[in-house]
């Protein structure tokens, strides 16, 4: 084989292993790379769970209000922590905690400050001692209209009576103690009872009704 021959053979057989050489490292190079982002994933994965959460992260969260144990309390972040969790550390929540107005299922974070409501209790008594006072007021009332004042006795001053009381007596209504009070306001006061029949409609019939219940 003449020279030039077997020198253009050496040159095609060293231009076909450098080819070949570069498309295989090009072929190892991305093999380890690809290998490498498999293992960090693996590496971010064990260190997540399936919400994401960091494992072994701690947060503190102050919890006042309707709780038996309030205060700062701290919370190991393994999974989504919502308000239940804080209130089961905190020992639970009271009786006169308002339910109504929580949300167990709210998430929580670092550094929040929840408040448990408490049911208005002292609202609730406050109103029954208004209540109580209401009903002693009409009770007296009552007792006034009737004449039954245990002061007097049942007796009437028809020279202090009021419209009310004079109507307590048998046989006089709101105009006969309207004419009894203008009487005393235009004459004077009574000097006995026998001078209540000067007021006009009350005569000796009515004074027999009237004379063992009124004084002067």
């Amino acid at each position: 084989m003449p020279m030039y021959k077997k020198s253009l053979v050496a040159l095609l057989f060293i231009a076909v292993a450098v080819i070949g050489g570069t498309i295989y490292g090009s072929s190892t190079n991305e093999e380890v790379a690809q290998s490498s982002e498999v293992v960090r994933n693996e590496e971010q994965t064990t260190d997540e769970d399936d919400t994401g959460v960091v494992e072994g992260k701690t947060i503190f969260v102050y919890v006042t209000g309707g709780v038996n144990k309030p205060g700062m309390v701290e919370l190991v972040e393994d999974k989504t922590l919502r308000v239940a969790d804080a209130i089961e550390t905190c020992g639970g929540l009271l009786p006169t905690a308002d339910v109504d107005n929580i949300n167990l299922a709210e998430t929580i974070s670092d550094g929040q400050h929840i408040r448990i409501p408490e049911k208005i209790v002292e609202q609730t008594v406050h109103n029954q001692s208004n209540d109580s006072s209401t009903a002693q007021s009409n009770v007296n009332a009552a007792n006034i209209e009737s004449g039954k004042n245990s002061n007097s006795g049942g007796i009437v001053n028809i020279n202090t009576a009021t419209s009310e009381e004079l109507q307590t007596l048998n046989g006089i209504g709101p105009k006969m103690a309207e004419r009894i009070i203008e009487y005393r306001q235009n004459n004077g006061a009574f000097k006995n009872i026998e001078d209540i029949q000067n007021v006009r409609g009350i005569g000796e019939k009515t004074f027999e009704k009237l004379k063992s219940r009124i004084k002067v």
